[in-house]
């Protein structure tokens, strides 16, 4: 694409082609297309839509290269589709509800105003608290940001474990993994070059963190705010 107005025009619709993708997700479709074609109608009962705006969503979808109509009203899912399944390894879905959100998007309104005073408050002007405070009042929210982080860890540290295949820990001593969310960083690095990780967080750990923890290792709690990993 080197045509001028049609650059300008691909950033301008970008926003709708992310909140198509948000959609998507949002609603549960690529939770229900696999790869088998199935009829939109039954995709449309299933999770209780509007047949016809569904039909146009899921061409809209097609358009994005996440899903194929194999043969007129018949969908299927493409590899790129399978990335926003939520049984999927490196499921990007979380990520997509984060990003594309109603309190992400609300945000961004305030870009002019944030460069022209210098004060890097978007979620204070829009929901009068920072991030993480706004976080500690709404928990749908606090589950969502955890989830969407998570997300891109696993992602991320796919990503870190290729880089670091062939890297000699054992001079290490003491490593620390700085973040939260399922700590999915730590526990595959502790599967991966074996890392005893002795977590530690401000308050209670999410269940699921602990449960994950449970099943790998006998581990203490203290009150911090990081990981400390210990090398064997």
């Amino acid at each position: 694409m080197s045509n001028p107005p049609d650059i300008i025009l691909d950033l301008l619709y970008a926003r709708w082609r992310a909140q198509t993708l948000y959609a998507g997700v949002k609603l549960n479709i690529f939770e229900v297309i696999r790869s088998e074609p199935i009829y939109f109608g039954e995709i449309a009962r299933e999770l209780g839509l509007d047949p016809s705006l569904l039909y146009r969503l899921l061409r809209a979808l097609c358009s994005l290269g996440l899903l194929n109509e194999q043969r007129p009203e018949w969908f299927s899912i493409t590899a790129v589709g399978e990335f926003l399944q939520n049984d999927h390894p490196q499921s990007l879905r979380d990520l997509v509800l984060l990003r594309e959100g109603p309190e992400h998007t609300a945000v961004w309104k305030h870009l002019p105003e944030i460069v022209r005073d210098g004060r890097q408050n978007g979620f204070e002007r829009e929901f009068g608290y920072s991030a993480f405070d706004y976080a500690a009042h709404e928990p749908n929210y606090a589950m969502t940001f955890d989830a969407g982080m998570t997300s891109h860890s696993r992602l991320q540290t796919s990503w870190v474990l290729e880089a670091l295949r062939d890297y000699d820990f054992s001079p290490i001593a003491h490593l620390c993994d700085v973040g939260g969310g399922q700590v999915t960083c730590s526990v595959i690095f502790y599967s991966s070059i074996r890392i005893s990780w002795v977590p530690s967080w401000k308050g209670q750990a999410p269940l699921k963190t602990r449960k994950i923890f449970g099943q790998i290792s006998s581990m203490s709690m203290i009150d911090a705010n990081t990981w400390l990993g210990i090398c064997l």
